[in-house]
């Protein structure tokens, strides 16, 4: 004999059961972490990181001072001894100079159009009796060689006495055939009163003439 069971349906009109509630006193700020990777150990990872770049750039920056220090010594180095060999060179440069312009001059001398012995003789044959000689004074002008000669020297007699004189002495330096021909120009540089006396002081710039370059 058959039974036919039928499965009843909840009805959906039936009210669902209310779930089962209890208080929740769990703290999740003392719960242990229980995740597979600790928020710490990311955390310690990323200090020691940034702790160890640090220092890496630090002991970067320490070697480069030092191999700059280093540098700059081996440079100061060089710098003093080429230093020294410098100012060995300017010396033996200057004392060089010095001889090659005592030699100029005195070949200038020997080149000159009137040597110093005539000079002085002319000087003494034309002096008037009242002017006298102090000093003279022979000078290369240039770079050429150019002898000049400078007389400083008194001359006697009232002031417009004197002054008369003085220019009277020039023109007639002037009018020598030999001293004429050989400085233009012969000037009368200076004249005033003698401290040290009653006369006047003179000072007569006489330079030698320009010779003509002789053509290639």
């Amino acid at each position: 004999m058959a039974f036919n069971l039928s499965l009843t349906k909840k009805s959906d009109d039936q009210p669902a059961m209310a779930p089962l509630w209890h208080p929740n006193f769990r703290n999740f700020e003392r719960l242990p972490d229980t995740k597979v990777v600790r928020t710490t150990f990311f955390v310690n990872t990323a200090a020691i990181a940034v702790t160890i770049g640090l220092l890496l750039w630090m002991g970067y920056r320490e070697y480069h001072i030092y191999s700059l220090g280093e540098q700059i010594a081996e440079a100061q180095k060089e710098i003093d001894s080429n230093s020294k060999q410098n100012q060995e060179a300017l010396r033996l440069s200057k004392l060089f100079a010095d001889e090659e312009k005592k030699l100029a001059e005195a070949q200038a001398f020997r080149q000159a159009p009137i040597n110093a012995a005539e000079f002085v003789t002319l000087l003494g044959q034309t002096l008037p009796k009242e002017i006298s000689i102090e000093s003279v004074d022979a000078r290369t002008a240039d770079a050429s060689g150019t002898v000049n000669y400078q007389l400083r020297g008194l001359v006697a007699g009232t002031p417009d006495q004197a002054a008369g004189a003085a220019s009277s002495y020039v023109e007639m330096l002037r009018a020598h055939p030999r001293l004429g021909t050989v400085f233009d120009p012969i000037t009368l540089a200076n004249l005033n009163r003698d401290a040290r006396s009653s006369f006047l002081a003179f000072d007569i710039q006489m330079k030698i003439k320009a010779q003509p370059k002789e053509k290639k």
